[in-house]
């Protein structure tokens, strides 16, 4: 059969519960609209100031270098959001740092021989790979087992991620004035989406962490604002920022053992990327399509590979996106671009970056589980739909969201000792939910509703 980048990824499309008011290929009314929502989608996408510290930590490197690997991130995520937004699969598609990948950058950088150039050699080639394994398009046969049954599962999976991300953003502090902060950053995130109407209920998240999280921290005085005013206003990128910083002449070195390592992880982001597109296009009401898998994975992984260029973190398609889609019904392309430049301003603005950092994460957490409850709930209603009179479709569903939400956490949590002793691809594997949510929904389906197929039961 001849490649055809319309055709639908399944069959049936999962609805959602809310319809946008914007769709992918609409504009707000206004520049200031634009801003708005803009804006606000930066701010529950500020994982590059997280997972950028936690590199820094976890790859043994001075903390001196954290500033300037944030501002690389960000530029990275503008650069990666603005590839993907208008050369790739055109969806409303935020790229922020991808945790797998960037995990087995810091166990190299740490344990290999010039460590840091290694790291970045790996993932400047997986970065190639992955965008060859777009372009070859190859991922189209995925289409053939992925009836809605299994990508509700999945969606739903995401749902649960986004949750638990809120989760770990309102726990991040325990002090009982954070988690009061965070209630009523919550309560008030409910009242303005409900109560009000127009530009206040649709920048709802926005509108919560100002006034919680900035105005509520400043006259509480955890607000740091002398951070802010210490941080410079410009600083910029340059190219191979980390050549010789491990003594190594050359700006990359590639070994084959650490690229294999780097691999596990583009694989692993692979997987979720296919997930959070169909539930970006369930948000959006955009008919999922196998040209949004090829040429979303394509542009993810040719960005990933100039990312690495000056010193940013691999990226990947951030599951939150699809949250404040669906709760804000602000699907518009031009918006998504938008926030792209405002992350490039943070990237060249150290002073702006601080700013955002400074905000307390329980304001984050409270405003932003409201998204990620429509996301789960949507994954659950297409699984109603599709388990309907159907035993073998509820056990596909059953086992896939049991195993992809409990299995990361129970090890994690039980048996994490045993799951160090593990190789880095089955710990990665073992411990992605939506990976596994993937993986599991597809082999199900494929025992159960043919290899174990009986038509008389």
């Amino acid at each position: 059969m001849a490649y055809d980048p319309e055709q639908p990824v399944f069959e049936q499309e999962i609805q959602m519960l809310t319809k946008p008011i914007l769709t992918i290929d609409e504009k707000p009314k206004s520049v200031f609209e634009t801003l708005y929502y803009a804006l606000q989608l930066t701010l529950v996408d500020f994982s590059p100031f997280i997972w950028a510290t936690a590199f820094v930590a976890m790859a043994g490197l001075p903390e001196s270098i954290t500033p300037s690997m944030i501002s690389y991130c960000f530029i990275g995520v503008f650069v990666a959001t603005m590839i993907q937004t208008t050369l790739g699969n055109r969806l409303p598609v935020v790229q922020l740092p991808s945790v797998p990948i960037f995990m087995n950058m810091a166990s190299i950088a740490k344990t290999y021989p010039f460590g840091l150039t290694t790291a970045w050699g790996a993932a400047f080639a997986s970065g190639i790979i992955e965008g060859l394994i777009g372009t070859s398009r190859i991922l189209t046969v995925l289409r053939k087992f992925m009836p809605p049954v299994v990508v509700g599962s999945v969606v739903a999976t995401i749902g649960f991620v986004i949750t638990r991300i809120s989760l770990s953003w309102i726990f991040a502090k325990t002090e009982p004035l954070y988690l009061t902060l965070g209630i009523v950053s919550f309560l008030f995130a409910l009242f303005l989406r409900f109560k009000l109407r127009g530009l206040i209920s649709r920048g709802f998240v926005l509108i919560s962490i100002l006034v919680v999280g900035v105005l509520g921290g400043t006259v509480l005085g955890i607000f740091d604002w002398g951070s802010v005013a210490r941080a410079p206003w410009i600083s910029l990128p340059k190219l191979f920022p980390f050549k010789g910083y491990d003594g190594a002449s050359s700006p990359f070195i590639f070994s084959f053992s650490a690229i294999l390592l780097v691999l596990t992880g583009y694989a692993c982001s692979i997987f979720e990327s296919i997930g959070d597109y169909a539930a970006i296009c369930t948000a959006a009401a955009e008919p999922y399509k196998v040209k949004h898998m090829n040429r979303g994975i394509a542009a993810e992984g040719f960005s990933c590979a100039l990312c690495s260029l000056f010193g940013g973190l691999p990226v990947t398609s951030a599951s939150q996106n699809a949250g404040i889609i669906a709760s804000t019904g602000v699907a518009s392309r031009i918006v998504t671009q938008t926030a792209a430049f405002i992350f490039l301003l943070y990237g060249l603005s150290p002073k702006l970056t601080t700013i955002l950092a400074a905000i307390p994460k329980s304001v984050v957490g409270g405003a932003f589980i409201i998204s990620a409850g429509l996301i789960l709930l949507s994954g659950i209603n297409t699984v109603m739909s599709d388990v309907k009179d159907n035993f073998g479709n509820m056990i596909v569903a059953g086992v896939t969201l049991g195993i992809s939400v409990m299995m990361p956490y129970y090890l994690s949590l039980d048996r994490s000792a045993w799951l160090g002793t593990l190789r880095p691809f089955t710990k990665l594997y073992l411990t992605s939910n939506v990976f596994l949510a993937v993986t599991i929904g597809i082999v199900c389906n494929l025992l159960i509703n043919y290899v174990f197929y009986n038509k008389n039961n």
